[in-house]
């Protein structure tokens, strides 16, 4: 004979069971829809034919005997080499560049044309490192400014406002045709990171993601701050997504040669 208490037991236990059961794939559920791929953050340049550039050593602007613009020039070389369309020189290349012409950095407008010239580039990235602080949370302030070749070189009209900019013909080594466009960056960009603001948490987060050891965000952004190297590779990586990003909106206004379609809306982003 059946026990009514036995039965009435075995049932409530068949349903705590369904219901952790049930739980357990909600929970699970969850997890996978948290779990986002890894894709890489694949940016383009702007620019109809590819293009050679080259990355001059950072001025150390930051007051920190610490901040190294040769590293932050290495890192910011590698970040560039990561652009579709664009190949970068050595920094080696650029060292010996500038040792033949007796720079030891750039200083001015005209150090940057000389160098630009002397290379043989379609541009010359300089900048200065404007904050370091090595310290945890890390911080880091750069502002790059972008040297291309003159309009005028590529059919552009004359910009008269080079006239009265330009240094006297033939003085370090600029030639005619930068008349025709001052002797001005193209494009200056400049962004200041820090290790404990949202912002840097929230672009670290993405870069870092699946760079660590470890499928954690939070490890993996860790990783980043504890380490100078990494944060700078970091604030490489973003200077010149940044740079890029402005280019297409350069071009896209109609100021410069060989703009695609469009720029794109966001500047992580290809068309």
């Amino acid at each position: 004979m059946n026990n009514p208490r036995h039965d009435a037991m075995t049932s409530e236990q068949v349903r705590l069971i369904m219901m952790r059961v049930l739980l357990m794939a909600v929970a699970l559920g969850s997890l996978v829809g948290c779990q986002r791929p890894m894709v890489e953050r694949r940016i383009e340049a702007p620019y109809a034919e590819r293009q050679v550039w080259a990355i001059a050593p950072l001025r150390n602007e930051s007051g920190s005997r610490h901040a190294d613009g040769l590293q932050m020039a290495d890192e910011l070389t590698r970040a560039f080499e990561q652009v579709v369309g664009i190949d970068v020189l050595p920094l080696n290349r650029v060292l010996e560049a500038m040792d033949s012409l007796k720079m030891t950095e750039i200083k001015s407008r005209e150090d940057a044309i000389h160098l630009r010239e002397a290379l043989g580039v379609d541009a010359l990235v300089v900048g200065s490192m404007t904050h370091y602080d090595a310290y945890d949370p890390p911080k880091i302030g750069l502002a790059l400014d972008l040297y291309a070749w003159p309009t005028e070189s590529r059919g552009g009209e004359l910009d008269i406002r080079g006239l009265s900019w330009a240094p006297t013909a033939g003085k370090a080594g600029i030639r005619r045709g930068t008349l025709y466009r001052p002797d001005q960056p193209v494009t200056t960009v400049s962004g200041y990171f820090d290790a404990s603001g949202i912002g840097t948490k929230q672009l670290l987060d993405e870069y870092a993601y699946g760079r660590g050891s470890t499928p954690n965000k939070l490890h993996e952004r860790r990783l980043y701050t504890i380490n100078m190297n990494l944060f700078q590779e970091f604030a490489g990586f973003e200077m010149g997504s940044q740079l890029i990003w402005a280019e297409w909106q350069r071009l896209a206004r109609g100021t410069g040669v060989g703009p695609r379609e469009a720029a794109p809306t966001d500047r992580n982003q290809s068309p």
